[in-house]
């Protein structure tokens, strides 16, 4: 949807930073104790989607992100995800009971400004329902495939409750949202045609 409209109005980049290590925790987290991958391989696609997001918030945004901005983020993750993966066996439960915090710092940044746009721009309802369906049909395979896990189960019950919050953002702001997006498509559609005209304009004037 992003690509598509070359646009992230109402995305929220505090909220897609805090997002992906989210995603990263959970993938190096099964990985390392060996669990099968029917129980995070859906993870490792939200992991990328979520990097695509960010790139995406790059190109797109208006003011541009800084380079010094890019550069710092994705050394802190990189950093981040070989911390984790040199941690050791006693304190991997750390990487799910921090995921929690950064749960509620990546959903709630957006949740704060969809309220004060009366909005949800380009953020895809869909992708929030899947991340719902998701949510709740891990809280079952963990506890019937790995057990009563409880950093496992908290931070899918917070994702699920974030996930639902948007949702309901969606319906109540969704005429809102439509106008905002239509008001935005014509407003390019009609810069894009300003500036074919003074294209042609200056051609004239040249021949």
């Amino acid at each position: 949807k992003i690509f598509k409209a070359r646009s992230v109005t109402g995305i929220s980049l505090s909220a897609r930073y805090s997002e992906v290590p989210i995603n990263s925790s959970t993938v190096i987290y099964h990985f390392l104790l060996g669990l099968p991958l029917s129980t995070y391989g859906e993870n490792i696609v939200v992991l990328f989607q979520n990097l695509a997001l960010v790139l995406a918030v790059w190109i797109y945004r208006e003011p541009r992100v800084p380079v010094r901005s890019m550069v710092f983020w994705t050394s802190a993750f990189l950093l981040l995800c070989a911390v984790q993966l040199a941690l050791p066996p006693a304190l991997l439960p750390l990487l799910i009971y921090i995921n929690i915090p950064f749960g509620i710092g990546s959903a709630l940044p957006q949740i704060i400004d969809n309220a004060k746009q009366g909005h949800t721009g380009q953020l895809a309802m869909l992708t929030c329902l899947m991340k719902l369906a998701g949510c709740t049909i891990r809280l079952f395979t963990t506890v019937t495939q790995i057990g009563l896990d409880p950093g496992l189960l908290l931070s899918y019950a917070t994702g699920a409750i974030l996930n639902l919050t948007l949702l309901v953002q969606g319906w109540i702001y969704r005429e809102e949202t439509g106008r905002v997006l239509a008001a935005e498509a014509e407003a390019k559609a009609k810069a894009k045609q300003q500036t074919g005209s003074g294209g042609e304009g200056e051609g004239k004037a040249l021949a």
